[in-house]
């Protein structure tokens, strides 16, 4: 069984296995590794990368919830949108998935983290990932409501719920990488994941900010520098989608398109490969083209990782 050899380590955010090929480790899979299920495309915010913008909508709450259903025994669900705390269902879906995936996981802006759902969540999900573009004024040029973002990651971090900060790398904030990684480590945050942009949706227009190559070898390099010479604790990775490959991403879509993302061949970057609501997990996974791309990713066998 995969589970037998394909472990995730809480403390570093990241699955592990033993010396074992990508090959062979595809070849003991049914279902996918770890999925992001969108349960809305609406948002409170307003990001000039947005590669999910609004458009599609929901099914009904008996609807995802079977589809929740179907996904049941696979490694890890992740919660997005959208805005998955915007979702009128939201709590409804998260206690619903509880016993049924090994990690849950919520993607979300923390602008609707209260203390009291702060509280609540710390029974529901593994971790939490929340994205800081930068300082005040940076994050706010490309995101906005700063004082929102800060105050729920302090009620996430008062909680003690694990975390980690999300940047997408761009010239509106690429000379202060290091204040973001920074943040990761005052809210004692497991993971500073950099990503960068991704030309669908709303990032169409920001093409001219794609980073590969060199550009992020420097970045790394900075950052391993600027973690030893700082004490900063969190592990900081680097996705640079061209040593990553096409595909990796499984998103299931608010009504249960299944696409792979991003596949730089494709209109809009996406790829769809099925759909959840009259399929199963295992009917995807076989349909699904990117296996490879798909482990090797989620075990940092691509990523550029600054331990």
């Amino acid at each position: 069984m995969l589970t037998d050899v394909v472990r995730f380590d809480d403390d570093r955010q990241i699955f592990t296995t033993d010396d074992i090929t990508t090959d062979e480790l595809v070849s003991r899979m049914e279902i996918p590794l770890s999925l992001t299920f969108q349960l809305t495309r609406n948002c409170n915010f307003k990001c000039v990368y947005c590669s999910e913008p609004p458009g599609i909508r929901s099914r009904s709450l008996e609807e995802l919830l079977e589809m929740v259903d179907k996904l049941s025994g696979m490694r890890r669900i992740i919660f997005s949108g959208g805005e998955p705390m915007a979702y009128k269902h939201f709590w409804k879906v998260v206690e619903h998935a509880q016993g049924k995936f090994e990690r849950i996981v919520l993607s979300t802006n923390a602008s609707f983290i209260t203390r009291d759902a702060a509280a609540r969540l710390k029974d529901l999900v593994h971790y939490i990932d929340i994205t800081v573009d930068g300082p005040r004024r940076q994050h706010n040029e490309i995101r906005g409501q700063y004082d929102k973002v800060i105050r729920g990651l302090s009620r996430i971090a008062e909680e003690d719920i694990p975390l980690s900060v999300i940047c997408v790398y761009m010239s509106g904030n690429k000379n202060v990488i290091n204040y973001i990684a920074h943040t990761g480590d005052i809210f004692g945050a497991k993971k500073v994941k950099i990503l960068t942009t991704i030309p669908k949706g709303m990032s169409k227009n920001l093409f001219e900010d794609f980073t590969t190559g060199e550009e992020l070898d420097h970045l790394y390099d900075y950052l391993q520098q600027e973690k030893r010479r700082n004490g900063w604790t969190p592990r900081i990775t680097i996705a640079d989608w061209m040593k990553i490959g096409p595909g990796h991403a499984i998103l299931i879509e608010p009504d249960g398109r299944a696409i792979a993302s991003p596949v730089w061949s494709e209109p809009d970057c996406l790829e769809p490969f099925g759909n959840l609501y009259d399929s199963t997990a295992g009917d995807l996974w076989n349909s699904f083209p990117y296996k490879a791309n798909h482990m090797n990713k989620y075990l940092e066998r691509t990523m550029m990782v600054v331990d």
